[in-house]
């Protein structure tokens, strides 16, 4: 363990790593994180364009079923929902040219969301989200642990808003008022803040933060990819 692992370990109890593995315990849970529910996809480091997040999470919602968790696994698929509408057909060739996947990999996401009826062909061979599923996109969720050092993670935390809906940054009980200087940043950029204690595993939404489009979809797409190369 380095020496800034040991400082921050006699100060809380435990040390970043042990709060991270126990965090992830708790996003792989039967139910999921209180106040959210389950994600579809969690990941831990993966490197982006921008920055290289504690925890990565996807959630597929549906607001016709009530926002209940729909199942879009793997890669592909959320990066092909990314780019379809319930209008505005996109073609194959459109899909293969905006996606960093191959071809046979969208041709078969593409079948697989058209028989669980999140997706439909045309005649013209083009492709449209369904309009009785009415999705909305798929939510990159990142969260940011730290023991101390507010200013960093809400740097970090803006980063990852590039290809985040919702960014949260996770401290241990009592650090939450270290952050009231950045209220208005964190607010400006939809950062959320919450407390999470690794030893009782109780977790608590100080500041869910407002969902928010990613700014950049480019850098979006480039993130699932990534994590679709790390885990192939």
């Amino acid at each position: 363990m380095s020496e800034s692992k040991r400082i921050s370990s006699s100060s809380f109890g435990y040390s970043e790593e042990e709060m991270a593995q126990a965090f992830q315990r708790l996003l792989l849970s039967e139910n999921g994180l209180p106040g959210v529910g389950c994600f579809g996809a969690i990941y831990r480091e993966i490197s982006c364009r921008q920055g290289r997040p504690d925890f990565i999470a996807l959630r597929y919602v549906s607001p016709s079923y009530h926002q209940n968790s729909i199942n879009v696994p793997g890669f592909v698929g959320p990066a092909i929902l990314q780019n379809l509408k319930p209008k505005a057909p996109r073609t194959f060739d459109y899909l293969v040219s905006n996606l960093e996947f191959g071809r046979e990999s969208i041709r078969k996401s593409l079948r697989l969301m058209i028989e669980s009826g999140y997706i439909e062909q045309l005649e013209s061979g083009a492709y449209r989200l369904t309009a009785e599923m009415n999705h909305e996109k798929p939510e990159i969720w990142t969260f940011e642990l730290k023991l101390n050092n507010p200013k960093k993670a809400v740097f970090q935390a803006q980063q990852s808003r590039a290809y985040s809906e919702r960014a949260i940054i996770v401290v241990p009980p009592g650090q939450e008022r270290n952050y009231e200087r950045f209220r208005e940043t964190m607010m400006r950029w939809h950062i959320g803040l919450s407390s999470f204690n690794p030893i009782t595993g109780v977790f608590r939404f100080v500041r869910k933060g407002r969902k928010a489009r990613a700014l950049s979809p480019t850098q979006q797409i480039y993130t699932l990819s990534q994590m679709a190369r790390k885990f192939e």
